[in-house]
């Protein structure tokens, strides 16, 4: 509600209750809490990794994800989970890819990422060539 009221000096000054104000933070409050509460947030998954033949492989799930080939970060979609719990070992789907078969794993502070496929996939996208 908006009144008038003098100062000091006699003029009339146009200003806000407190109540208003106290109003209308309490109207942005609320906004923010709703908008929190519906932010949706995916559970990321604690993926175990493991050596076979000498590589680093991972499992997730009941599914074993093995090196397939390095790839670009920009290959990575959206985070998945992270290996071992460390936060740095990250785990992305691949691009148009579903990730029951394919996933890339890279760290951030690393220059590439490795793509992995998991062990009984046989239909190998074109352009790919296994390296590991």
């Amino acid at each position: 509600m908006w009144r008038t009221r003098k100062n000091q000096k006699g003029k009339e000054k146009v200003g806000n209750d407190s109540m208003g104000k106290r109003f209308r933070w309490i109207m942005v409050l609320c906004c923010l809490a709703l908008l929190s509460a519906c932010g949706e947030q995916q559970e990321l998954a604690d993926m175990k990794s493991l050596i076979i033949d000498d590589k680093r492989a991972m499992i997730w799930e009941e599914r074993v994800y093995i090196p397939f080939c390095v790839v670009s970060k920009s290959d990575c979609g959206a985070l998945i989970g992270y290996v071992d719990g460390d936060t740095d070992d990250r785990i992305s789907e691949f691009k148009g890819f579903l990730p029951e078969e394919w996933v890339v794993g890279w760290m951030p502070m690393d220059g590439g990422a490795i793509l992995m496929k998991e062990e009984n996939v046989v239909d190998i996208p074109d352009g790919l060539v296994q390296e590991y």
